[in-house]
Parts: structure tokens; sequence; C-alpha cells
């Protein structure tokens, strides 16, 4: 018998989808994807007195700015994939890394899934404030991500949730 279920994943692939129907926006956007460069030289460009210092966010989020994390990911697909535009103006846009989307799968998905994350894998988002360990309302508005599309930040060690049946059940061939 499954007493428990644990996850590891990739910290910083990126995935978007839709809560009410549970289908991806896009396609996950990993680790090592180097397209959000070009997101990076736009966001440098926002750093006041024009200093492109790619530390400026790091006192709140310990992080450089770099197309590594998962907030310019998220930044990447708002500005270039209109179905990700869409669902985040409409307030239907879930973010997560892939510990997030497993879980609300495993959860329940559209019908009732967990969209949570643990603060370990929240704090390399470069959207998390590193002393407060909450979404931080100026990087936020810095990336322009909505608090809508984020998970509810976790501990790493407490009790996690019940899955649904159906993917106990399953057997894979």
């Amino acid at each position: 018998d499954v007493v428990a279920v644990g996850v590891t994943n990739q910290r910083e692939t990126t995935i978007v989808w839709d809560r009410y129907t549970g289908k991806p926006l896009h396609n996950a956007i990993v680790w090592l994807d180097m397209r959000t460069s070009s997101t990076i030289d736009k966001l440098l460009d926002l750093v006041p007195n024009k200093t492109r210092n790619k530390n400026y966010l790091k006192p709140l989020c310990g992080l450089p700015m770099s197309p590594y994390f998962s907030a310019v990911k998220l930044r990447w697909l708002s500005d270039n994939v209109d179905a990700v535009k869409k669902a985040m103006k409409k307030g239907s846009c879930c973010f997560g890394t892939v510990d997030t989307w497993i879980i609300w799968n495993l959860t329940g998905g559209p019908n009732g899934g967990k969209h949570v994350t643990d603060v370990t894998n929240a704090s390399r988002t470069m959207l998390m404030n590193i002393e407060t360990l909450s979404w931080d309302p100026l990087l936020m508005k810095f990336f322009e991500v909505p608090k809508s599309v984020l998970p509810e930040i976790k501990s790493s060690s407490e009790r996690g949730y019940y899955t649904i049946d159906e993917f106990l059940n399953e057997r894979v061939a």
C-alpha cells in the first residue's frame, strides 16, 4: 500500500496552465532555456539610474537577474504567448515549477487541486522575499506577475495533501 508520495523536481523549470481546464498554456520552459535572455535585457533597462545592475533585486530575493530563474521565464511567457497573457488577465492562469504542477494534478487538478509550492522552490523564482518568505509585492510589480497566478508557499516539512484515488489506482503498462 502506498502511504506517502514525495516530490523532487527541477526548481527553475516553469509551467503555466489554466486553473479551470488543467490544460497547459505553453510547453514548459526548462531551467537551461536561454530564450529569455532578451527579457533580461529589457528588465535591466528598468533598473534605476540606468545602472543595469544584475544584483538590483538581490536584497529582496537573494538572486541576480538571470534567464535561469522562473520570474524571467514567466515574464517572457506573458510577453510572447497570447494564451498566457489572456489567462493572466482573466485570472485563470496558474504558474508553478514542476513540484507545483505535480501536486496540483495529484490533488485533483481543476477539481480542487492544491496550488502550492514549498519555500525552497519559491526561493528560486525571484518572486519570493527571502526575509518574509512570502511573495513580494515589489518583485511581482517589477516582473508584472499578478499574485493570482502564484501558488501558496508552504513549509518544506509540513504535512501535505491527499491524492485523488485515480492516480494511485492506475497501473502503468
